[in-house]
Order: C-alpha cells, then sequence, then structure tokens
C-alpha cells in the first residue's frame, strides 16, 4: 500500500494530512499502531535510499572528475613532452 502512494502521501498522511483519495490509507494508519509504525520505517527506509542513491552519484561525479583531470593532465605532458 505504502508503495502505491508514495513517500510525500505517506509522509503527509502520518503527519496529519487529510484527503479524500486516501482515506483507506489514512484510516489504516490511525486505526492501527502497527501500522503506522511500519508505516514510519517504511518512510525511513525510502529517505534513506534516497540518499543513499545521491551519495553514489556524487562519488561518481567525483570519480569522473579525477579520471578526467588526470587524462587532461597526461595529454598536456604529452603535449609539452612532444613540443619541446
Amino acid at each position: 500500500m505504502f508503495e502505491r502512494c508514495g513517500s510525500s502521501v505517506v509522509g503527509a498522511v502520518l503527519a496529519g494530512g487529510s484527503t479524500p483519495l486516501l482515506l483507506a490509507l489514512q484510516k489504516s494508519l490511525y486505526e492501527k499502531s502497527d501500522m503506522r509504525q511500519q508505516a514510519a520505517e517504511w518512510l525511513t527506509e525510502q529517505y534513506d535510499r534516497a540518499e543513499r542513491k545521491e551519495t553514489w552519484s556524487l562519488t561518481l561525479e567525483a570519480a569522473i572528475t579525477v579520471f578526467v583531470a588526470f587524462e587532461l593532465a597526461i595529454s598536456v605532458m604529452n603535449f609539452m613532452h612532444h613540443r619541446g
């Protein structure tokens, strides 16, 4: 059910938001404390997953930048060596 609604909707319902379209989700979350706990844990997991993905993307960007800089340095040294 959480996957279907998405993290922003589950977060809004947990925070006390209400919409007629999400009545079933809201009813489930507010009538069953274990369901609220599961929703909170699922929401934490979703945010952790997004954070890991962003961290990995930044790491890859940094690695690509290092490799491009290294290649540029080698190209410049090769150019200077053959020029002089």
